[in-house]
């Protein structure tokens, strides 16, 4: 995926989850989402972290068709790794699976 390898990976060498509708069975996919996990990282790779997403952001949306988050160790933060493992309510319906179903998500390490 050229968002990592040309963007991400260059900066950061902690896992990233990556999850999106291209993992679906939807005919036409929409996205893909990536999270960076910067939980149990320095200080300062967590800042370096939310600047590069402050940057990139809406870029990574545009050129790549990526949304992008990052994991953090607050626990004011949401782990995204997490939510994206759920299926949701309205999946659940038309597959008729109990909405608290969880599904794989992939897990990138270097």
């Amino acid at each position: 995926m050229d968002c990592l390898d040309q963007e991400v990976r260059p900066q950061f060498v902690q896992p990233i989850f990556v999850n999106g509708s291209f993992v679906t069975d939807k005919d036409e996919p929409e996205d893909i989402d990536i999270v960076l996990d910067l939980r149990g990282a320095a200080d300062d790779q967590k800042w370096r972290g939310l600047m590069f997403m402050n940057q990139n952001q809406q870029q990574f949306l545009h050129k790549y068709n990526v949304h992008f988050w990052i994991n953090f160790d607050t626990p004011q933060s949401s782990d995204f790794s997490e939510f994206f493992q759920y299926i949701g309510i309205k999946t659940a319906k038309m597959k008729n699976l109990n909405p608290k179903h969880l599904k794989g998500i992939l897990r990138i390490v270097q």
